[in-house]
């Protein structure tokens, strides 16, 4: 059991409690992603009251103030200094800040009370997801154990996205009144993402031996530095082909979530029940899928179980856009192709998740220091922003092409646009995402010579006297010359990456 005092206590094994106790965390972090991109968009629209411009408008004003706090947020968490660590502390502030998130859904209001309380729910996101996404680096070095606590917490994830399709689907069968029915629906989820954060605060840990602060004398100087250091994680070429990964998997993914509703209610037209049964299969097959990619990934490693993934993408959306009501057994249809995008849905969300546990070991072989909060808030940064791209995608386009909300039919321009967004524009994605995939070198083999090195150099080594292979497998995974490091440095924190300017390899 974890005490405050006992937050960093040297080097621990990390048992099966613990990497339940840390995947708990994502039954907020991709259960809050999930309700958001599958209902959000529905209820400005078909609820709230406003238009797509308006709903798309405050998904992008909103991105403009995650720009700023994810990235800022990164840089405390490699920062501070408290006695309950530098991680784990905002656990503990921000768990009873997630019942906030009920207020998003509140009927009644206009734009400006959607708009302050999506930043509110954005902010208090970034609190706790941020320090959350560090811990498994923190933890161990452990190639397959980071396999672990990718796949556990990814169990838990999609265990809150089943919840996700099937308790507002159930609520909204039950209660009439729309209104009504989201606002139970966002105080049910609000208690349920404020319970975890207990669990993840004692079965989890931080390293030992931190190096000092950085530190940069006042506010706009600090604030440079930090968007300098987040701007040299593009550097990295491995995160680079990972974000080609995550993004264009993520973006496909969401949008095609957030129209699914409209999708099947206007141009399949099938009734709201079995609309929401076939989401909820789907994301029953999400929870099943996770076990499964977490072995492809240690078997075959993430880039060719990443193809896998997105291939099933591109079946799903080929079986879907091929559906019509007219089929005789549309249901058997419908639901057939669900379980394969919740397949294919679960190795896509899983995967990039995994790779992003290793991504500070490449980084700390090209700057010297570990820069797990700054890789945090980037990831939690394009995250959050492509999940709102994708919604403010959709917004624009259903705008555009004349969709009437609130309206029992629409016009065919309406219904056409639809079809459109939802199976070419996700298609398009996966290229990029395939794209990546193939181009991806991380593997299990490659990363333990890395950890082999890392420990080499910090034991005083040079990068230049570096064996053959070491320094393949650097420069393969950097994308820089593996020499002129500056580690007798390391004890300044400052990166090594910020000092100097190396030439590709």
């Amino acid at each position: 059991m974890i005490t405050p005092t006992s937050a960093s206590k040297g080097h621990r094994e990390v048992k099966t409690k613990n990497i339940l106790a840390w995947g708990m965390g994502d039954v907020f972090g991709s259960g809050a992603m999930t309700i958001t991109g599958l209902w959000l968009l529905y209820f400005y629209i078909e609820v709230a009251g406003l238009s797509p411009a308006a709903a798309a408008s405050i998904f992008a004003i909103a991105k403009i103030w995650d720009g700023i706090t994810d990235p800022v947020m990164g840089y405390i968490t490699d920062n501070i200094r408290t006695r309950w660590g530098r991680r784990r502390i905002f656990f503990l502030l921000g768990a009873p800040l997630s019942l906030t998130f009920a207020l998003m859904w509140w009927s009644g209001y206009g734009y400006f009370w959607y708009l302050g309380t999506y930043l509110l729910f954005s902010t208090v996101f970034t609190l706790l997801m941020v320090p959350y996404d560090t811990l498994p680096a923190e933890m161990t070095t452990r190639y397959d154990t980071r396999s672990k606590m990718s796949g556990a917490r990814m169990l838990f994830a999609q265990a809150t996205a089943f919840l996700s399709a099937l308790i507002p689907g159930q609520i909204l069968a039950h209660v009439a009144d729309k209104e009504q029915a989201f606002m139970l629906i966002g105080l049910v989820f609000a208690i349920l993402f404020s319970l975890p954060w207990i669990f993840v605060w004692r079965g989890t840990w931080e390293r030992d031996n931190l190096p000092p602060p950085q530190t940069q004398q006042g506010l706009m100087k600090t604030l440079g530095a930090l968007y300098r250091e987040m701007a040299s994680t593009f550097r990295l070429k491995t995160f680079r082909i990972h974000i080609m990964m995550y993004v264009g998997g993520a973006v496909a993914l969401d949008i095609f979530g957030s129209l699914f509703m409209h999708y099947m209610t206007y141009v399949l037209q099938v009734g709201a029940g079995l609309a929401s049964q076939a989401l909820s299969l789907m994301t029953l097959c999400q929870f099943f899928a996770i076990p499964i990619f977490t072995w492809l990934c240690i078997r075959i490693g993430n880039g060719h179980a990443y193809k896998i993934a997105i291939s099933l993408i591109i079946l799903s959306l080929l079986w879907f856009s091929q559906l019509s009501a007219s089929f005789t057994y549309i249901t058997w249809l419908l639901l057939g192709g669900a379980m394969m995008m919740g397949f294919a849905r679960g190795g896509t969300y899983l995967i990039p998740w995994n790779v992003y546990n290793f991504l500070p070991d490449v980084d700390e072989a090209y700057t010297g220091v570990r820069r797990e909060g700054i890789y945090a808030g980037v990831m939690m940064l394009t995250r959050k922003f492509s999940q709102a791209l994708a919604l403010f995608i959709v917004g624009l386009a259903l705008e555009g092409f004349g969709f009437t909300k609130g309206a029992e039919s629409q016009s065919a321009a309406a219904i056409n646009g639809i079809w459109w967004v939802f199976v070419v524009g996700p298609g398009l994605l996966t290229i990029l995402a395939m794209t990546g995939a193939f181009r991806f070198r991380l593997s299990q083999d490659r990363h333990a010579v890395l950890i082999t090195e890392l420990e080499r150099l910090r034991e005083g080594g040079k990068p230049e006297d570096a064996p053959a292979a070491a320094r393949e497998v650097v420069e393969t995974l950097t994308g820089h010359r593996h020499a002129n490091h500056l580690w007798e440095n390391k004890a300044h924190a400052q990166p090594a990456i910020l000092q100097e300017s190396r030439q590709p390899s």
